[in-house]
């Protein structure tokens, strides 16, 4: 059977079909590309997601157990009889977890056992040093922690001025139990004799902190100091 010669309009339609299915094929087998290499870009995103979270996990929890280790020398007095070895060996401990982990908790809380350490041993410049290093790169809780045990040792080594700053500071903050730190307060100006700053420091303990462990003792000293003791407030968190 002879075939049928195809009219100009219907090859011009033809053409036009087969572009069209043509251009179909083209852009389908882009999509596929894209989408390809889309979820190869999500596979290697979700592994390196997983492989950190991983990482992290691990050197968490070995940071956590090098300051354990330095933790349980510094109060190992039942096995380290003597106090010069102790300190000396929690200072290789804690400094190992800091040196090693610098920017986790655990590491800047190894810093701060060393300087109580080196504090027990003699060496306050050194601990004031390490306590003020933790205070700057340590997160709150752990900056509270070394800012209250800083104002302690200023406080010991009779820089007066300096622990009365660093606890006002802290107070301020409320980074630490405030009820320690107003009682603290109140005895640095009591030993100043800045008697009107200690009442009102004691007076905060008594009233707004009640049921802490300082109380009896403003009491104790309010009474001492010639000061009615005014009954409790409200509570607050201690």
């Amino acid at each position: 059977m002879p075939r049928t010669k195809m009219t100009r309009h219907q090859l011009k339609e033809q053409d036009e079909i087969t572009t069209s299915l043509q251009t179909f094929t083209e852009l389908v087998v882009a999509r596929k590309k894209e989408l390809t290499i889309g979820l190869v870009i999500l596979t290697v995103l979700a592994v390196a997601v997983f492989g950190w979270r991983y990482y992290s996990s691990r050197r968490n929890a070995a940071a956590q157990a090098q300051l354990s280790q330095a933790i349980s020398i510094f109060n190992d007095t039942a096995n380290i009889k003597s106090d010069k070895e102790r300190h000396e060996k929690t200072i290789a401990a804690a400094q190992k977890a800091y040196d090693r982990y610098p920017s986790l908790s655990a590491g800047r809380m190894g810093l701060y056992y060393v300087a109580l350490s080196q504090e027990s041993l003699g060496d306050t410049a050194k601990a004031v040093q390490n306590l003020q290093e933790v205070g700057r790169r340590g997160d709150a809780s752990i900056r509270s922690v070394a800012q209250f045990a800083l104002g302690g040792l200023y406080k010991k080594h009779g820089e007066t001025q300096k622990a009365i700053d660093t606890y006002k500071q802290l107070y301020d903050s409320g980074g630490y139990s405030k009820a320690a730190v107003a009682y603290e307060l109140a005895t640095v100006y009591e030993a100043n004799n800045q008697l009107d700053q200690a009442k009102e420091y004691y007076q905060k303990v008594v009233t707004e902190y009640p049921d802490s462990p300082f109380r009896q003792n403003a009491d104790d000293a309010l009474k001492r100091l010639g000061v009615v003791t005014p009954s409790p407030a409200g509570q607050k968190p201690s």
